[in-house]
């Protein structure tokens, strides 16, 4: 065939696969479903495979022909078996063949592949016999499930029956609990590589928990156990209930036709469910704001009602169907015992005798005792009952009677399983039941930049995180273990965030839902009132240690008495702990705990009678001993008095601030090097730290180059495509810049290199030194694929705040912004373009927008009291901001 016919050929066949992607667009647009949709463009695919196939073999001699059809066979598997394609998805095939026809076979399907990837199909492809599929479908789980789905295309018929007998013989009939275990562990190794959360804020509508896969993973083990993968005959088997079945499928459609509108609008394989797809979705579905929620809020709740309700439909299955070993199940009934006559408890579950669950499913009183028992011996509720219960509970018609409050009130406070039975009262609606209002945050998106999961996922995250602080060694472990109402602590935890989703402030909605909780379940006033406390101030330690002087007296103090007692404190403390580490990877940090331990140890000393200044004298006592011990080398004896003087006169010019935010050893270590310092001397010292993967970098220069040191130091840092996590910014009394900056290095996965390091600190010293401005280092370190400004994913304003009551001896700015490489420098630059000397920065404390905290003084170095300058302040602040936001870093800085 000449060049021109060829390439008609292929086009024809380019042509087709248009066509069938075109065909399944009118489809959806048509009123079809996702599932039909995707089934049309399979048959087409299906029918091209054959035809580029034949087209292949139709060169051969008659003889060869003939080999093939006795021989070989194309067979469709995976999802390109199912039936049901996206229309970018692979195109998996296998094809098998015997002996007699292998070379020839071969080299057919050499050039099949060629003319496939050249019309545009991308394939998964393998050439094997019936044996070699068969014994690499024993060893790895992929390859089988993709063999459950195997169907004909074109070639031997009989050959394929082959296969599919002797797999389903070999591979499932002989180790039916081997291969099922298999495809399990398969599955949750590829959910604990999306995150492990069904409520992902970016979910892959394929593999995350509660995608497509965990359908595909019913399909598997219904097919291992009953012969059948569809969710309909799987019904008619009993493996699947009908109300199952119902809401899987519907879930599927959801779900398969959103995959297919994401694939349309990428032109291309897409399964990741982005954020501007969201907005994308919530727009074209015509979602409106409702109750406070936003569209794009709404349409999520929606996708992981679904994605929900895949999940726990694909958990019970699992539960259910999943082959226990012999000694277990034996074990089982060698340690069963029973309580009450009807609950039956072993090593491991609780259950109720098979005649009395109906019943006991459909009483309150016998639920809230189930989970009482189970809290108490640590055990998790039979995956049979739990359906039993997940099915009678929109239908308990009886009130929640003081007996019924104080039990499950008891069961909050245990400790071992309480995560676990939480979750399981979330998933069955028992724990709606009880309190009702935390049926709205079920599903509900927070739809910005650092929460990772809904807020329901959010809150069951934080009751593991509270609960799993009784083994942590440090001091949040400490305060969690000495609590001693734990039930309340929980409960806290529960409804810190059932106030999201609407207008008003989340706070101030949750402390009235707290105290309406409390009346329902009949707490005294005194518990009543410590848990609206908790649930209303439950942001106000993180605001406290993250944006605030902790050093200060006033603040302490106040914090102290608005808090009352060392108990409440503890509670507080654990409630802030668990909120920050249940918000998503990466946001409970080392310096994080830190700062909160800070302030509720400074803060517990007040409560429990000792004054914080006693243990500062000697903290400042101690420092001075470290510098005097640490100078090298040592002054001589005559001229030991006047060091000593030179040392007290630094400590007590340094701000309180330094002192406190900078542990002993570090203070000890800047004040020798300024010792040492000549004049004119830059010293910059990077440090990386393992732990966090974070480089500090530490910058002391004498007061010739103190005049806009800090803004180039960032703008450095930003031109380097580092992302600064906090900075700490001080004068001496000599004039002595000390300025320190942690900071990710964005060009490095891992540790990173000595050699990057000491670049940094060469263009920070050409910088400081004005060798270099900002803007030629942003030109010379950019990338080719740099991007313009991003619309800010929360709606927040930009907005700067200045006050001048917090601070004794400064004013504090705060800066509320969207987060975005060069925010830093451009807040430095303004401050020094305004006449301002930074004391402190408090960066990026990852709440609900990023908010930037600078204590600044005049260049005077006291507190700027005059209200027009203060104006003038905010105003220039607010102008600088607003530009940089609109332009981006790269204009800002041109």
């Amino acid at each position: 065939m000449d060049d021109a016919h060829e390439k008609e050929r292929l086009n024809r066949y380019r042509s087709r696969i248009d066509d069938a992607r075109a065909n399944a667009r009118h489809l959806l647009d048509g009123g079809a479903t996702g599932i039909q949709a995707a089934a049309a463009i399979s048959q087409a695919v299906d029918s091209i495979i054959a035809d580029l196939f034949a087209d292949v073999t139709a060169v051969l001699s008659d003889a060869q022909r003939q080999t093939l059809e006795r021989h070989s066979a194309v067979v469709a598997v995976g999802g390109t078996g199912r039936g049901e394609m996206a229309p970018f998805s692979d195109v998996d095939l296998l094809f098998v063949y015997r002996k007699p026809a292998r070379l020839v076979f071969s080299d057919c399907v050499g050039r099949f592949v060629r003319d496939a990837w050249d019309v545009g199909i991308k394939l998964g492809h393998a050439i094997r016999d019936v044996k070699e599929s068969i014994s690499l479908a024993r060893q790895d789980p992929q390859i089988a499930t993709s063999l459950i789905e195997a169907r004909h295309l074109c070639g031997n018929v009989d050959l394929v029956d082959e296969l599919k007998r002797k797999f389903h013989q070999r591979v499932i009939q002989s180790r039916l609990r081997a291969f099922i275990e298999s495809c399990i562990r398969a599955r949750e190794n590829e959910r604990q590589e999306q995150g492990g959360a069904v409520q992902q804020l970016q979910p892959d509508i394929k593999r995350s928990l509660g995608g497509l896969r965990d359908v595909h993973l019913i399909r598997w083990v219904g097919f291992a156990k009953f012969q059948v993968a569809e969710i309909d005959s799987l019904q008619l088997h009993g493996a699947l209930g009908m109300d199952d079945a119902r809401s899987l499928l519907d879930a599927y459609e959801f779900l398969t036709r959103l995959r297919m509108e994401l694939h349309f609008a990428a032109c291309r394989s897409q399964d990741t469910l982005t954020r501007d797809d969201q907005l994308r979705f919530s727009r074209e579905r015509n979602f409106e704001v409702k109750d406070g929620q936003r569209p794009v809020e709404r349409f999520m709740q929606q996708y992981f009602r679904h994605s929900m309700e895949i999940a726990n439909v694909t958990k019970r299955f699992i539960s259910l169907n999943r082959p226990k070993p012999l000694a277990v199940r034996l074990g089982r009934l060698a340690i069963m015992r029973r309580v009450d006559q009807i609950f039956r408890l072993t090593r491991s579950e609780i259950d109720i005798v098979a005649s009395q669950r109906d019943a006991a499913s459909r009483s309150l009183d016998q639920i809230l005792k189930l989970y009482s028992l189970a809290a108490q011996h640590e055990l998790d509720v039979a995956p049979v009952l739990s359906d039993r219960i997940k099915k009678a509970v929109p239908d308990l018609d009886t009130d929640l009677s003081a007996e019924n409050a104080e039990v499950f009130l008891q069961s909050l406070g245990t400790i071992g399983n309480l995560a676990a039975l939480v979750r399981n009262m979330h998933d069955n609606g028992v724990l709606e039941f009880i309190i009702p209002e935390m049926r709205r945050v079920r599903c509900l998106l927070q739809f910005n930049q650092y929460h990772s999961y809904t807020v329901d996922e959010h809150t069951l995250r934080a009751i593991e995180a509270a609960e799993g602080f009784r083994e942590d060694g440090g001091p949040v472990g400490t305060a969690y273990r000495a609590i001693n109402q734990k039930n309340i602590l929980h409960l806290a935890v529960l409804l810190h965030d059932a106030g999201k989703g609407f207008e008003e402030d989340h706070s101030e909605v949750g402390r009235r839902i707290a105290e309406s909780v409390a009346d329902r379940l009949l707490m005294n006033q005194h518990d009543r009132q410590l848990l609206a406390f908790l649930v209303h101030k439950h942001l106000m330690m993180s605001h406290l240690a993250f944006r605030r002087d902790i050093s200060d007296p006033e603040c302490l103090i106040q914090f102290s008495h608005e808090v009352g007692s060392p108990e409440t404190l503890r509670m507080l403390y654990v409630l802030t702990a668990a909120d920050l580490r249940a918000v998503g990877p990466g946001v409970w940090t080392d310096w994080k705990a830190e700062l909160l331990s800070e302030l509720y140890d400074r803060t517990m000393m007040i409560l429990s009678g000792k004054h914080y200044d006693y243990r500062e004298a000697e903290r400042l006592s101690d420092i001075k001993d470290r510098v005097l011990s640490s100078i090298v080398p040592m002054p001589e004896a005559d001229e030991a008095p006047s060091f000593e003087d030179w040392v007290d006169k630094q400590l007590q010019a340094l701000s309180p601030i330094y002192l406190s935010a900078t542990s002993s050893d570090q203070i000890a270590a800047d004040l020798t090097t300024i010792h040492n310092l000549k004049p004119g001397e830059i010293i910059v010292i990077g440090k990386y730290d393992a732990e966090t993967n974070t480089v500090e970098y530490r910058v002391i220069t004498d007061q010739a180059f103190a005049e806009g040191c800090s803004h180039r130091i960032t703008g450095v840092l930003t031109a380097k495509r580092m992302e600064i996590l906090s900075a700490q910014i001080t004068t001496t009394l000599d004039g002595i810049v000390v300025d320190g900056f942690r900071v990710m290095d964005n060009d490095f996965d891992g540790r990173v290199l000595d050699s990057r390091i000491e670049d940094v600190a060469k263009t920070i010293k050409s910088a400081i030194r004005r060798e270099v401005t900002t803007r030629e280092l942003f030109q010379r370190n950019r990338r080719f694929d740099s991007r313009g400004p991003q619309e800010p994913i929360s709606e927040l304003p930009m907005r700067v705040t200045i006050d001048n009551e917090s601070s004794e001896l400064c004013t504090i700015v705060s800066v509320f912004a969207h987060d975005r490489p060069g925010l830093l420098y451009t807040i430095c630059r303004t401050a020094f373009q305004s006449d301002l000397s930074i004391e402190l920065a408090k960066i990026a404390t990852h709440l609900d927008q990023v908010v930037d905290v600078f204590y600044v003084t005049g260049t005077d170095g006291l507190k700027i009291v005059d209200p027009v300058r203060l104006d003038e302040i905010r105003g220039c602040f607010e102008s600088k901001l607003t530009e940089f936001e609109q332009s981006g870093f790269q204009r800002f800085v041109a």
